[in-house]
């Protein structure tokens, strides 16, 4: 087993966490999504491991979010009350009484948990990262890593700008389920002519049809893609979308093992006390 194996499986699983899930797709999916979401996840980390840190507030992750991606404090606002809909976060009252904390659910913390075992699993075939069965079974596992993962504002920036390709997918709504779904299709066939269906693709993960209409038009501008049939019903993936891909996987992966490896060491030394 090697890195083809490795990819192979984080592309079944990263495509498997999101298909299907209805409204979750809006609250992780793209990058700026995912952020707001890590970041009160890591608030939260730090206040569950260390009770006389700060608790989560909107303001509080409204700074975090604009600080570490630039997001707006009004789309920050808006994904919390998609967040609240759907489960993930809980409101109460805080010491000061003008104030309401926000509260990650045992929900949230499962999610990111099923999350991360779909980042941590591709590892054990590079030799980067074996979990352990404690760590499979229990999604606290997920807050030592996302209170290990403090990323700096540069970092994320750096990120992106190394990977421009797959910054174009991720950054979009459904984009990087669009992406996944070819990559899929791609492993299976063994040809970089695959096969397309917008309609399933865009009700498996909750975007709307013309939104992957415009998706697909964008990367096609791009080179990444080219349409073979009407309708996008097979679409031509450009070998240079597929290095890109497989060089942003082995970064990520380097990356998350580094920080899996210290969350490890944290979680380890946490539930010793």
């Amino acid at each position: 087993m090697g890195f083809a194996d490795a990819r192979a499986i984080y592309i079944e699983r990263a495509s498997a966490l999101y298909r299907n899930t209805g409204l979750l797709n809006k609250a992780v999916n793209t990058l700026p999504r995912h952020l707001i979401f890590g970041c009160a996840l890591h608030v939260h980390a730090r206040h569950a491991f260390d009770p006389a840190a700060p608790a989560l507030t909107l303001t509080r992750l409204q700074k975090l979010s604009a600080e570490h991606g630039g997001v707006s404090p009004g789309r920050v606002a808006a994904q919390v009350l998609l967040l609240r809909k759907l489960g993930f976060l809980d409101t109460r009252p805080a010491d000061d009484r003008r104030q309401r904390l926000l509260e990650p659910t045992g929900k949230m913390v499962s999610e990111d948990h099923r999350w991360l075992m779909a980042q941590l699993t591709p590892l054990e075939p590079l030799g980067l990262f074996r979990l352990t069965e404690a760590e499979r079974s229990t999604p606290e596992f997920a807050l030592a890593f996302r209170l290990t993962r403090a990323a700096t504002p540069d970092e994320v920036t750096a990120f992106v700008q190394r990977h421009p390709t797959i910054a174009f997918f991720i950054t979009r709504d459904g984009g990087y389920s669009m992406l996944l779904e070819l990559l899929w299709e791609w492993q299976k066939s063994g040809s970089t002519s695959v096969a397309f269906d917008v309609m399933a693709t865009a009700g498996a993960f909750c975007v709307s049809k013309s939104q992957i209409w415009n998706l697909l038009h964008a990367a096609e501008a791009q080179g990444l893609i080219r349409t073979e049939a009407p309708a996008w019903r097979l679409i031509s993936l450009n070998e240079q979308l597929l290095v890109d891909f497989d060089a942003w996987f082995a970064d990520k992966a380097n990356e998350i093992a580094a920080i899996a490896t210290q969350a490890r060491d944290l979680w380890s030394e946490y539930r010793q006390k």
